[in-house]
């Protein structure tokens, strides 16, 4: 039996290195790394593309810090998909030889790794205190507060940075009291301020994707429109990822309505892009349930790829 490269276990930016590496020496000529950008801290971004470079999809995990177990599944789900390809065998009853020649995807595991490392393991992080005021630092000393941290090193939520209805996201932050970095929540100073968002949208602006998914933790639910922009395609696309997965369609309330990754992708290229809740209960889920929410989820990734 095959001994898989990607454990259950957290994503942290070591374990990403390795599993790509991995990856690569075994599925090299199946899949192309590439680094597409670097956070904050100096951590590489990277992107994963199997398949055909014609209509090509975009998965992006670890947009958000605490909800690292979407990194993972973006790794677990490159690794399945490289296997099935790599040995002629089929997932969830389709050829997947057959669909990489036709359709392609690039993965992005992890958006945001300096979030991910800080809820992971801590926020000792070499030039934080840089980005981050001292009451920030403070409360970093705290474990709990630090698992529960979503924003990037310079406190900046990053699914609230992109230039789609940014002012309205700015507007309901001031509101709520958050006018500087945070653990979660803060806009940033303008639209596109952050490396994290200014690395996936150049990616987007190169590769003319023809859908994107972000996926985030927790809900079960898969979010499909955006004001006006929806095109006419996204809700019966989205009702399949639904009954893949069994997850629910919804629409997101006004506090998280706009300046997000999906929203962005939407009004700038008339395109179908969808957020996709996963796991129930809070965030950071446990690992001891990512095998069942994999499971129920492969088919949807799958079809993601098709459609």
């Amino acid at each position: 039996m095959n001994q898989r490269i990607v454990g259950i276990e957290p994503p942290d930016s070591a374990h990403i290195r390795t599993w790509i590496k991995m990856m690569t020496e075994k599925y090299g000529g199946l899949m192309e790394v590439s680094v597409i950008g670097s956070s904050l801290l100096g951590r590489k971004i990277h992107a994963i593309h199997i398949g055909s470079r014609r209509r090509k999809v975009l998965y992006c995990g670890g947009v958000h810090g605490r909800e690292w177990i979407t990194s993972l599944l973006m790794m677990y789900f490159a690794e399945d998909l490289l296997a099935a390809c790599s040995k002629g065998e089929r997932m969830c009853e389709m050829d997947i030889g057959r669909l990489l020649e036709s359709s392609g995807l690039t993965i992005i595991p992890s958006l945001n790794p300096d979030g991910v490392e800080i809820s992971i393991n801590g926020a000792d992080l070499p030039g934080l205190s840089d980005y981050l005021n001292d009451d920030l630092i403070e409360r970093c000393k705290s474990e709990d507060f630090c698992r529960r941290w979503k924003a990037n090193a310079g406190g900046v939520d990053i699914n609230r940075n992109f230039n789609s209805g940014w002012d309205d996201m700015r507007a309901i932050a001031m509101e709520r009291g958050i006018n500087g970095p945070s653990s979660e929540g803060w806009t940033g100073e303008y639209p596109v301020s952050e490396p994290e968002t200014r690395a996936v949208t150049e990616l987007c602006a190169r590769e003319k994707f023809r859908h994107l998914v972000a996926f985030h933790s927790v809900g079960e639910e898969i979010y499909w429109s955006y004001r006006n922009f929806t095109p006419a395609r996204s809700h019966i696309m989205a009702r399949i990822l639904a009954m893949s997965s069994g997850y629910s369609l919804s629409e997101p309330d006004k506090s998280a309505s706009s300046a997000g990754l999906k929203d962005w992708f939407m009004e700038v290229y008339h395109a179908p892009a969808f957020t996709v809740e996963v796991g129930s209960g809070s965030s950071p889920l446990p690992l001891s349930g990512f095998r069942f929410m994999y499971n129920r989820l492969r088919e949807m990734l799958t079809l993601g790829i098709a459609m």
